[in-house]
């Protein structure tokens, strides 16, 4: 609420102290101790900013960031620059998994005021009155370093270029203003002419930056681009496509960024071989990673990608789920010890956990056997030999990956009993729903229903504690919910209900899905336009909207949003639907076509709308239907959905309820907005689908 004259007459008698104490983030709350007045993003701290007339200085950081900790501990935690930035600024921290609006504005607004990328720690000086930023950094020292300015003599020198020269920063931050708002009117034109058919401008950016040596794109550091190895995943016809994605999902299966005791990779790597990473997880890359070796292992055959798949599924139960249904945010780069620590080795560590054939195979595939490669002192596990290369009579390949099972799972059971990062268990809407979402689409593809019942409970969690809201909330922690779902978070579990009606068609799901739907168009379309925001239209007033439309490390929300409009409205003949999604593609062709690498996800949602993947429709009674459902469930080139007897007498679109009250096992192929006529064979379904794949 706004705070009243009397208490903002008090802000003006005395320094505010820190108000992150009752914070629902674990990030903010890492600050509540500081002796920085830090205030959250709100009402009461943006008219203390404008009555005292100081600057914000805003500082944008996540948990798991092990930069963002440095920083903390190295200036946060210091008393001089603490009086500094209590004397100087009014001090607002934001959790980035909070907020990613207020992120999405002022990474912009960084790349603006410095021409280069951003990061975290996010630093950013803004004018009170308008939030407009006059200056931006991410990580400062506390006194000069490698070139870098200290961070008090940063806040002297913003001080007093403040104090005396407010009218040039005031035109700087307006012309940033105004910059910021022209990027995020879109871009529209022909997405027929401006967007090649099939992804070839996306495939020809990426064959342009692929690393042929090791996998990935570009050089250090190495991330794993999830949403450009997503639509190469839906690409994988073209040869190239195909190529680049199998060749860098084997390096980073093999390398450093694994973790090849218990599952799950890790944010990046600092090296261009994918042999260091930054040692936090998070769970919107490993939810992305597992959809894709899904599809790969299916597609491929691939056993050692199917491997890749069931551990990081038992990393998400074991380590991420949270009590209640759904998944934690991320986990610690560091524990008490460092960065890293948890997962590093020395041989004499080793030795003291496997023994005999058991350590020296191990030693052999995982490198200890060689010079460290962590600070030249300790070992992180790479495979540093295939099975292959490491046979030997009286072992079989079977023998020797059963021997290096058992002992990984005793050096597992060993680094448990370390120190342990600490977990951000904030449940995200947007995060959970894509892991609901690849969670399924694994479960369904690998034949693993076990995974598809831990989604749907997932589901239900979210569904209930977020979306069980007026409006849908993004964050829930410990009985609390806060802030209003974002695009993301609203199109991330729209594909998670369709992912897990694939797999069994509850009503509850459908009736989310659809809802889901028509606040998509309701709150984040633009009616003259078409284009997508990332923000609803009631959200608080920012200094601008920003466009969903580019990926970050996970897909544009307007990328998901409209393969999932796609989706539900093939599924239920709603024509509205349909045309919201081409006018969002209208919108943003003009972005595709001149950044194609910027909008992978959006060229996934072309491809939807240029080839729509057929969609089977199966009903009448079991079990001969539901065993056509089975057979098909597993085919990732279609959308095949049962529609149980039990549906007759719910309110239903006419193309469902046809198919619902089938007397006889029945099934209707749909490619596009047209369908073909009903079989009532199994053999009959399959030529038809031969003949469109034809």
């Amino acid at each position: 609420m706004t705070p009243t004259p009397k208490r903002l007459h008090a802000m003006t008698e005395t320094t505010p102290s820190n108000r992150l104490g009752d914070a629902l983030s674990p990030y903010l709350l890492q600050h509540a101790g500081n002796p920085v007045h830090w205030q959250p993003w709100d009402r009461e701290a943006l008219a203390m900013a404008r009555t005292l007339d100081k600057p914000i200085l805003l500082s944008i950081g996540y948990s798991a960031c092990h930069w963002c900790h440095v920083m903390a501990h190295e200036c946060f935690e210091n008393d001089d620059i603490a009086s500094l930035m209590n004397a100087y600024f009014v001090n607002v921290k934001v959790d980035r998994e909070e907020r990613p609006d207020l992120d999405h504005i002022y990474q912009m607004a960084h790349q603006l005021l410095t021409g280069r990328g951003g990061g975290w720690p996010l630093t950013v000086f803004l004018d009170p009155d308008s939030q407009a930023p006059f200056f931006a950094g991410t990580y400062f020292p506390p006194e000069p370093r490698r070139g870098m300015m200290g961070f008090g003599q940063l806040l002297e020198r913003i001080h007093q270029v403040w104090a005396t020269r407010r009218d040039e920063l005031r035109d700087q931050h307006l012309q940033v203003q105004e910059a910021l708002q022209a990027i995020s009117r879109p871009q529209a034109g022909d997405v027929v002419e401006q967007s090649p058919p099939g992804g070839e401008a996306l495939i020809a950016e990426l064959a342009a930056r692929f690393d042929a040596d090791h996998g990935g794109f570009g050089n250090a550091p190495k991330f794993p681009q999830a949403p450009q190895l997503t639509a190469l995943a839906d690409f994988a016809d073209d040869d190239q496509a195909a190529q680049m994605l199998a060749d860098t999902l084997t390096t980073m299966a093999r390398h450093g960024l694994n973790d090849h005791l218990a599952g799950g990779f890790f944010r990046y790597c600092v090296d261009a071989a994918w042999e260091i990473p930054h040692f936090e997880k998070m769970l919107s890359d490993n939810a992305q990673l597992l959809g894709i070796y899904a599809r790969a292992a299916a597609r491929w055959r691939r056993e050692d990608f199917r491997r890749v798949c069931e551990r990081t599924v038992t990393w998400l139960a074991q380590e991420m789920a949270l009590e209640g249904g759904g998944y934690a945010a991320s986990l610690d780069a560091d524990n008490p010890d460092g960065e890293g620590a948890f997962y590093l080795w020395r041989p004499d560590e080793v030795d003291a956990v496997v023994h005999g054939t058991h350590r020296d195979l191990f030693f052999e595939r995982y490198g200890l056997d060689g010079p460290p490669n962590f600070e030249n002192k300790l070992w992180h596990l790479v495979v540093a030999r295939s099975v292959n290369e490491m046979r030997r009579p009286g072992l079989d390949k079977a023998e020797i990956h059963a021997t290096l099972d058992e002992a990984a799972k005793s050096l597992l059971a060993a680094r448990n009993q370390r120190p342990r990062p600490e977990r951000d268990d904030k449940l995200i809407a947007g995060w959970n729903g894509l892991t609901i979402e690849n969670l399924t689409l694994a479960g369904r593809l690998l034949d693993r229903p076990e995974w598809c019942e831990q989604a749907a409970s997932a589901l239900d969690s979210v569904a209930v504690k977020l979306f069980g809201q007026e409006p849908p909330r993004a964050i829930w922690r410990k009985g609390r919910s806060a802030h209003p779902a974002t695009l993301e978070d609203h199109a991330n579990v729209l594909l998670a209900c369709l992912e897990l009606l694939a797999w069994r068609f509850e009503l509850r799901w459908f009736n989310l899905a659809r809802r889901i739907a028509r606040r998509i168009v309701e709150q984040f379309v633009d009616e003259q336009t078409g284009a997508m925001h990332l923000t609803p239209s009631d959200h608080e007033p920012l200094i601008t909207r920003p466009l969903a439309h580019a990926d970050n490390a996970t897909p544009a929300g307007a990328g998901q949003a409209v393969i999932g409009l796609l989706r539900l409205g093939h599924l239920t003949g709603d024509a509205g639907l349909l045309q919201t999604a081409e006018r969002t593609l209208q919108a943003a062709s003009g972005q595709m076509h001149t950044q194609p690498l910027a909008h992978a996800s959006l060229f996934r949602a072309a491809g939807e709308l240029d080839r729509p993947r057929p969609q089977v429709l199966i009903g009448g009674p079991a079990p001969t239907a539901e065993d056509w459902h089975r057979q098909l469930r597993q085919r990732a080139d279609l959308h095949c959905y049962r529609l149980p007897p039990d549906l007759a007498d719910e309110t239903l679109p006419d193309t469902l309820k046809t198919v619902v009250e089938a007397d006889e096992p029945s099934a209707q192929v749909c490619l596009g907005q047209r369908c073909l006529v009903p079989v009532s064979t199994l053999a009959e379904l399959e030529s038809q689908l031969a003949s469109h794949d034809a």
